[in-house]
């Protein structure tokens, strides 16, 4: 009954977030129901679409979700069950919800705009700077670690028999007794990918129901893993991530309709029946007494010291392993990024940012009852942390494996059914992260690139001079506008012509700019696997997570709100991200570096530029908020 307790006790920690702590956020950010939302006062057909909150929500919660509550879980377990259930339920209640709200609800009032553009009006232009070009390294990192998490789930191997199938059996391709267990979501993949335009413009442009529309997606999801099952993917690692570079460099500038927001509205329906699936397969493995949960041999509840030894220091390393599933970054990216531009309603924002991210922490628990009931601590860690260096680590394998047992003890069915769903859950959100990620990169190279060249003729026109906050008056409907001027037009705009026109033309198409992130992209996961990057890269996430609830915390000062709600995970997110990235430079990537180690110049780059961002943000923002007290007194 373990496992009953575990998943009974975070549920109810979750509703009870729910219900009482939203409302007391929601009433500090001063959340209206009739206040009109930028999707809808600007409304151009292309990133700015006034949407129905289910459909944002399976958007944003497919963006969000990922890998990141599965893999970092997984990671983390080395240090004991224990530790990383404390550390999902509590951080995902009061960093990770409270974070992924306001995150959402400031940018949706900012007029849609992302960090940066916050940034600049609220702290000023040397913010904007540094908080663009960290941006962009953390994006780069969470792109590099998803994209070689894709290809390890399409080339995943695992002995025939591990998943109790004959030797004559047909369900998966098999090579040298091993069977590849990734290439039936990958195909999943591509059909679904492909028939999300079709969702888009039955929902968008015809005005389908909500409710006709996911039927229509159950059926899609169907269809291609029926596909998948006759026609599995069969390439190798390098040209999978070459196909999805090629993909997301395209979608990255269409409409988000047409694949972003239309693909994740179908996916999420896989995640959702993935996540019933998880938990009423563990569920019948509690009652039934099934699984490792009583063995000598199973995953301790206390690692902690095993687990500092193996994988380093439980703190920091623990807090920054589990990023998503707790807190993340990266979801305040999704927010500012493509999330707000598409609200009706300001409520929507704490239904699609807080409700997610419980939503999230709680697959996260999933995963961890799941690794608990289905592997031995030996499987785990030959999985996880082998003794053979010629071995990859593979935390995809690992909870592919735990869902295949853990659906069997309780569900009977064979492993291999348990593996597969398992694998269809996470290749789908892999690329739908991946997707997210590179708009939202290219987005911030637009932002630099107007940054840089507002003086020219070519950018004038795009300058973001004004902010514009549309708020209906009382119950009569009559609009009041407020325009503040973030800065005065630039009296000299020069005027381009010959090679200086061309090159800045150049820069204004989304393709280039979508064509630099891709590459970034490239460099990093071609030399690195997703265990050297996911260090360095839940630093930074949550390092980026401590920036946005200080960003934050500056704007509910300017409003003069109550701050500690984010103040306080905002320090202690900071300090826990800064040590992780300081000990990482000093004991990996330096040594590393003189050392001639393949792939280590990449992270060392990153983490200085990180690291240096971060200094000066911290004092600008320090600065800002030293003038604020002062004009208040």
């Amino acid at each position: 009954m373990l496992i009953l307790l575990i998943m009974s006790t975070a549920t109810v920690a979750f509703l009870l977030a729910a219900r009482f702590y939203a409302p007391v956020i929601s009433r500090i950010l001063g959340e209206k129901t009739d206040r009109i939302t930028p999707a809808v006062t600007i409304n151009d057909g292309r990133d700015y679409v006034p949407t129905r909150t289910p459909v944002v929500f399976a958007h944003h919660y497919a963006s969000i979700a990922g890998a990141g509550p599965i893999i970092g879980p997984v990671i983390a377990l080395i240090y004991g069950w224990g530790p990383a259930l404390l550390w999902i339920i509590l951080g995902g209640i009061f960093l990770g919800a409270v974070h992924d709200y306001v995150a959402t609800y400031v940018a949706m009032r900012e007029g849609g705009k992302n960090l940066t553009v916050i940034a600049r009006r609220y702290i000023g232009k040397g913010a904007f700077i540094m908080l663009l070009i960290l941006l962009i390294a953390i994006l780069a990192l969470v792109c590099a670690a998803f994209l070689d998490l894709s290809a390890n789930a399409l080339t995943s191997k695992v002995p025939v028999d591990a998943l109790q199938l004959g030797p004559d059996q047909t369900f998966f391709r098999v090579q040298e007794g091993r069977a590849i267990i990734g290439g039936i979501a990958s195909m999943s993949v591509v059909v679904i990918t492909a028939c999300s335009p079709l969702i888009g413009f039955l929902y968008l442009k015809r005005k389908w129901p909500v409710k006709l529309c996911s039927l229509l997606a159950l059926a899609i999801c169907g269809f291609s893993i029926l596909i998948g099952l006759y026609f599995p993917m069969s390439v190798e690692p390098f040209t999978w991530k070459i196909m999805i570079s090629g993909y997301v460099l395209i979608s990255a500038g269409l409409p988000v309709w047409l694949f972003l927001q239309s693909r994740d509205f179908i996916n999420v329906h896989i995640l959702y029946f993935g996540i019933a699936f998880v938990v009423t397969a563990l569920i019948a493995a509690a009652i039934r007494g099934g699984g490792q949960v009583a063995n000598v041999n199973s995953i301790p509840m206390n690692n902690w010291a095993e687990g500092s030894r193996t994988f380093g220091p439980g703190w920091p390393l623990m807090f920054i392993a589990i990023s998503c599933g707790a807190v993340s970054g990266f979801h305040s990216l999704c927010a500012g990024g493509t999330t707000c531009k598409q609200l009706q309603s300001e409520k929507a924002a704490r239904h699609v940012g807080f409700y997610g991210m419980l939503l999230e922490s709680f697959l996260a628990v999933s995963v961890i009852c799941c690794l608990i009931v289905g592997l031995k601590m030996n499987n785990y860690m030959g999985y996880c942390y082998p003794d053979d260096p010629a071995i990859k680590p593979n935390a995809i394998l690992a909870f592919a494996m735990a869902v295949g047992h853990t659906a069997h003890y309780g569900l009977g069915l064979p492993v291999a059914i348990g593996a597969l769903g398992a694998m269809l859950m996470l290749e789908g959100f892999l690329v739908t992260t991946l997707d997210t990620a590179i708009r939202l990169t290219r987005y911030l190279i637009e932002e630099g690139w107007q940054m840089m060249f507002s003086n020219y003729d070519l950018f004038a026109d795009d300058a973001d001079l004004r902010h514009t906050d549309i708020e209906l008056a009382g119950t009569e409907g009559i609009g009041v506008e407020n325009v503040h001027p973030e800065s005065p037009p630039s009296p000299n705009i020069i005027q381009t012509r010959g090679l200086t026109r061309a090159s800045l033309t150049f820069l204004k198409y989304y393709w280039v700019n979508s064509g630099i992130a891709v590459g970034i992209m490239l460099l990093l996961a071609l030399t690195n696997s997703y265990q050297a990057v996911w260090k360095i890269f839940g630093s930074a996430n949550q390092l980026l997570a401590a920036l946005a609830l200080l960003i934050a915390t500056t704007w509910l000062l300017k409003k003069r709100r109550f701050i500690w709600c984010t103040l306080l995970p905002a320090i202690f997110m900071l300090v826990t991200s800064i040590t992780m990235l300081i000990r990482l430079l000093v004991t990996d990537y330096l040594p590393g570096v003189q050392n001639g180690t393949p792939g280590k110049l990449p992270l060392l780059t990153a983490n200085i530029i990180v690291l240096a961002m971060t200094t000066g943000i911290i004092a600008l923002i320090l600065k800002c908020w030293k003038n604020n007290i002062s004009e208040k007194e």
